[in-house]
């Protein structure tokens, strides 16, 4: 039977596919945290948050995987890559597709792919992690999951509540910029493919990037018989990657995502997914150097097209030196207000802490407040990749989005938010879910141990203190014993909150419970 080992391939991945996908899509939709561990550990193998998170052992998979097969993990595990796919798919479901829904073969885009590569890497390196999670196909997915499928299920589940008269589940929308940067990536993404198939995956993604330097090796790779091929380009016009060069009977597997679609369309088995080379029984010709001939005829009528060239560029170098010019401009232009942007940041904190001063309120400039499971402050920054998963899975919904709170280079961070809810004293979720490494797991007992926040009081704010009335809600409510109230020192100002530094944790509980507005007592953040 013809094509019967290509459809086995291109079945069997398309059941892994969608499995893994489903599983990735449930593990951020699902609130009530029924999802098996398989679902969070699928999470922990994408390939960027290994990276950030130095899983070596991973990562020896992934080059070993990709080595041998090639880009298995943009085909099957990466589930932008499959939403990718779905999108390409929906265009292209009639048996009898118009021209302009076939793939072509485009010449690879070299220089873009490294220099977003050399971008997401330096990016990196000085820990500005906004632009890695930006890029990254599984953040950019979780994103997706997170802020607007989520939200979307809740309401459908609302919706078929209120037919039975149950009570309605409470979720809102965690962060409003989040969710648009997660529509527009997803829109972006999803338009391209619409119309160009796996386009991001080979031009933007770093990913994809990274892996196209291995897989250009791989053992088993996709291989066509010139012998067998009739010139019906049926493969190259099923091609997504758009990397099957028919004129030179080429695949190029750096673009190749291994998705089995031309072997199951080729009518005469003349493509394949093998480990040997086909030899040619008849060579082609090779390539001679170019010649033109001469208008004038002079000489003997031809000259090499290398000096041709060499020609064209004296006569354009007057044009590259006044191009030069313009860009230094540009260059000291640009550089003048990148230079002058750090002295207007610090000029905008140092009137915000003038206004506090006069104000009162001395608890208005603390540091924003980590997540649990925080080796170093700098370390989280720049390992986070924004993607959410720790915010959809906090029980006590005290994690959201950041804005500029770490800095507008780290957008969508998560951080604490304690005027809304506190962190549970048991609860260790967030921390062993992180599959990016910039959260390390906590047991119960490290987390009683740990330290992500201390709390500071400002008794001019304090109701017992002011009016002298009997709160002490944050005494009664500290898990860690860390808060006590001191004794009225006169008749005029009642007792006050006192903070043990060594037993504070800055789990929020304090903060949450303040009857007082604006709070009398607050968690900043540690550097």
């Amino acid at each position: 039977m013809k094509n019967s080992a290509g459809k086995f391939l291109r079945l069997s991945r398309i059941i892994v596919a969608i499995v893994i996908f489903s599983l990735l899509v449930c593990l951020f939709v699902d609130f009530g945290m029924t999802i098996p561990a398989m679902a969070a550990w699928l999470a922990k193998v994408q390939l960027l948050p290994a990276t950030m998170s130095f899983a070596i052992t991973i990562l020896v998979i992934w080059l070993i995987v990709t080595l041998l097969f090639g880009r298995i993990y943009c085909s099957t595990f990466c589930p932008l890559g499959v939403f990718q796919d779905i999108c390409a798919r929906f265009p292209r479901l009639r048996r009898r597709l118009k021209s302009k829904w076939h793939y072509h073969y485009s010449r690879p885009m070299t220089k873009l792919r490294r220099v977003t590569l050399f971008i997401v890497v330096i990016s990196v390196l000085l820990g500005i992690s906004t632009i890695s999670s930006l890029l990254d196909p599984y953040s950019i997915f979780g994103r997706f999951g997170f802020y607007v499928l989520k939200p979307l299920w809740v309401w459908v589940l609302n919706l078929w509540r209120a037919v039975d008269s149950a009570p309605e589940i409470k979720f809102g929308v965690a962060s409003m910029a989040g969710a648009v940067i997660a529509l527009l990536s997803m829109l972006i993404v999803g338009a391209i493919s619409f119309r160009n198939g796996r386009t991001f995956c080979n031009t933007i993604c770093p990913v994809g990037t990274a892996l196209s330097f291995i897989s250009k090796y791989s053992i088993f790779h996709i291989d066509i018989n010139t012998d067998k091929c009739i010139q019906c380009r049926k493969c190259e016009h099923r091609c997504k990657s758009s990397c099957i060069d028919l004129t030179d009977h080429v695949v190029d597997m750096s673009r190749c995502v291994v998705c089995f679609d031309c072997l199951s369309d080729c009518p005469n088995d003349a493509i394949s997914y093998t480990h040997n080379r086909h030899r040619l029984s008849i060579p082609l010709m090779q390539r001679a150097k170019t010649v033109v001939e001469t208008p004038t005829g002079i000489g003997d009528g031809k000259i090499d097209v290398a000096s041709q060239r060499i020609e064209e560029a004296k006569t354009t170098d007057e044009s590259k030196k006044q191009k030069q010019l313009l860009d230094r401009r540009k260059f000291l232009t640009v550089g003048a207000i990148v230079a002058s942007s750090p002295l207007v940041m610090k000029a905008s904190k140092a009137v915000s802490k003038v206004d506090e001063v006069s104000t009162g309120n001395h608890l208005g400039n603390l540091l924003a407040v980590t997540p649990p499971g925080v080796r170093s402050r700098h370390e989280f920054l720049a390992k986070c990749t924004s993607c959410g998963l720790c915010i959809d899975r906090c029980p006590q919904k005290v994690l959201r989005a950041s804005t500029d709170e770490y800095s507008l280079l780290r957008v969508l961070h998560p951080v604490m938010n304690y005027d809304e809810s506190w962190c549970e004293y048991d609860c260790t979720l967030c921390s062993n879910l992180c599959p990016a490494g910039a959260l390390l797991p906590l047991t119960i007992d490290e987390k009683h141990r740990s330290r992500n926040g201390l709390a500071y009081t400002d008794k001019s704010l304090c109701i017992s203190y002011m009016n002298c009335v009997n709160c002490g809600a944050c005494s009664r409510r500290c898990p860690a014993g860390a808060i006590t109230m001191s004794n009225p020192v006169d008749g005029k100002h009642g007792a006050y909150p006192v903070v043990d530094m060594d037993k504070c944790i800055g789990c929020g509980a304090c903060q949450y419970v303040c009857p007082s507005k604006p709070k009398a007592i607050k968690v900043g953040g540690i550097a």
